[in-house]
């Protein structure tokens, strides 16, 4: 099943110190040390690596798979700087790609924030661009969304439609066609759903890219791609990992917002660590609150620059104490997302009620947790609860965020650094594809603080730049941390799973500005080559 692997003449990083070749053999790393020590070997492929720096393979611990697999293939609205472009962009879409009336048009990216009118688009501004076809064009948080007036007569929405957790906005009491949360996830099941051949088809097209990226364990929340039937969702990646169709470990985190959909999971047995060496089941995924750039993020105080205004809250206090206490006796980690400090609050009083009645060791995390002071840091840290962080969010969230919680709040926000200094354990994700999946420009985020145009001089906030070790581990350790697999992966070490990514260049050679430009050369999961460049051919 595994071939024998031989790397030689390289920097390898190991905990004790550096190696220089390293033997693979049954998936694992089975030898470590000078080429002397792992020579000779027959029946192995030698990779004469010139140099090349290898790490631990990176984990991404929270992001959309499918959905971004899809998105490379919808209308891509990230870079529109104005409502003026993103009606150009939609335009040309719909020129090079005719549809017949009734069928869908979906794009993804556009963010109002960095636009010159400095308002979202509303339908009106869509409509005569297709007037017969529905249209969703989805923010690039993926918590607001607008749709044409095609859509919404298509949906049968009116005025008076109330969805519980999201919204149908009005303006002077008329629909504008942005939809928030819940309300998107209503769309979607109305929306013709993802079918198992074109989700193989995503996986043999785009998982290959990711392994690219230096990725070898995908922390990913893949129920909504499909229509929450986890069922389904299981047995599709259980058959991809039987076929041999993998090219990284799948982590799922189970989004189940509902109550029942949560007890029809546990009752077929299902718990965390269930499943398989590159399948697995992984937390209960609960979103909590919304995001910032759309003003769904729940905060304690109003937002800035819209008083009265303090974002959604998905549950109420005991729905969300109901749910977590639920997960958490029965024995499941538990994820949750919040970005305010309104839902960080909430959460940790459910982790807090949970542990009180039965204490655990589950690892719970919050996902994002971009908004917390230094009171809710110190209770994580009491109550064990890590996170799994977007690095890449400080760079692209710095604008609206000052201008949605003022300088002074938005300053004291993504404190990646405040919370390892606490021994709170942190992980590394994209959440894409809200953000670009390369692990690598998540660590030159974590490292300078700055875009990829080294911007803010000096970084936003530098007293909460981490170290490269620190911004590395974030995607290696940490991430085999949240997914209770630190002793066989996220570190080199003889006996671990052979998941590992071949540098171009070292990230301690480097400078910081730097780092988002190294290539990586090669990605290695369970001891098959995943990806190879050019540059070993």
């Amino acid at each position: 099943m595994y071939s024998k692997i031989v790397l030689v003449n390289g920097r390898i990083h190991t905990p004790p110190g550096m190696a220089e070749a390293m033997l693979i053999e049954g998936g694992r790393i089975a030898k470590l040390g000078a080429i002397s020590d792992v020579l000779p070997q027959r029946d192995a492929e030698f990779i004469d690596l010139r140099g090349r720096s290898v790490f631990p393979g990176f984990v991404d611990s929270h992001l959309h798979f499918m959905n971004w697999a899809q998105s490379r293939e919808l209308l891509d609205l990230s870079g529109c700087a104005s409502i003026g472009d993103l009606r150009e962009s939609l335009e040309a879409f719909v020129r090079s790609q005719p549809l017949p009336e009734g069928e869908w048009y979906r794009g993804r990216g556009w963010n109002h924030t960095h636009m010159i009118e400095g308002r979202m688009p509303v339908r009106f501004d869509i409509d005569e661009i297709v007037p017969r076809n529905p249209v969703l064009l989805t923010r690039v948080c993926g918590h607001v969304a607008l749709l044409n007036t095609a859509a919404i007569r298509l949906l049968g929405i009116t005025r008076d439609t109330r969805i519980a957790g999201g919204s149908f906005e009005l303006d002077g009491g008329e629909l504008n066609g942005i939809i928030t949360e819940g309300a998107i996830s209503w769309v979607h099941e109305r929306m013709p759903g993802l079918g198992d051949e074109d989700a193989l088809r995503l996986l043999e097209k785009y998982g290959p890219l990711a392994a690219g990226f230096g990725l070898t364990e995908l922390h990913t929340d893949d129920m909504g791609a499909f229509e929450y039937d986890f069922r389904r969702l299981n047995a599709f990646y259980s058959g991809a990992e039987r076929e041999g169709k993998l090219p990284f470990r799948v982590r799922q985190q189970f989004l189940l917002p509902t109550r029942e959909l949560l007890t029809d999971f546990l009752s077929e047995g299902w718990r965390t660590g269930d499943g398989s060496p590159f399948y697995q089941v992984g937390p209960l995924k609960l979103l909590t609150d919304g995001s910032l750039g759309g003003r769904t993020a729940l905060l304690r105080e109003d937002y800035f620059d819209s008083p009265g205004d303090r974002g959604v809250a998905v549950f109420d206090q005991h729905e969300l104490n109901d749910m977590i206490a639920t997960a958490h006796s029965s024995g499941m980690q538990v994820a949750t997302h919040a970005i305010g400090d309104g839902a960080l609050d909430m959460c940790l009083e459910a982790f807090d009620a949970a542990e009180r009645a039965r204490p655990s060791l589950a690892r719970h995390l919050i996902v994002h947790a971009q908004i917390a002071d230094d009171r809710q840091l110190d209770r994580m840290k009491a109550l064990h609860v890590g996170a799994a962080v977007q690095p890449c969010f400080v760079p692209s969230d710095r604008e609206m965020a000052i201008a949605h919680l003022g300088e002074e709040k938005a300053a004291g926000s993504y404190r990646w650094k405040s919370m390892l200094r606490r021994g709170i354990v942190l992980s590394g994700g994209s959440d894409a594809p809200v953000e670009d999946l390369r692990p690598l420009n998540g660590i030159h985020a974590a490292v300078t603080r700055q875009d990829l145009n080294d911007e803010p001089e000096g970084g936003w906030a530098p007293e909460q730049k981490l170290s490269v070790a620190e911004a590395l581990s974030l995607y290696t350790w940490g991430g085999a941390w949240h997914g209770n697999s630190e002793r066989r992966r996220g570190e080199i070490r003889e006996g671990q799973d052979a998941d590992l990514v071949v540098l171009e260049q070292d990230p301690f050679l480097v400078a910081p500005q730097e780092l988002h430009d190294i290539d990586v050369a090669m990605t290695l999961c369970g001891g098959r080559v995943t990806w190879r460049s050019t540059s070993f051919e």
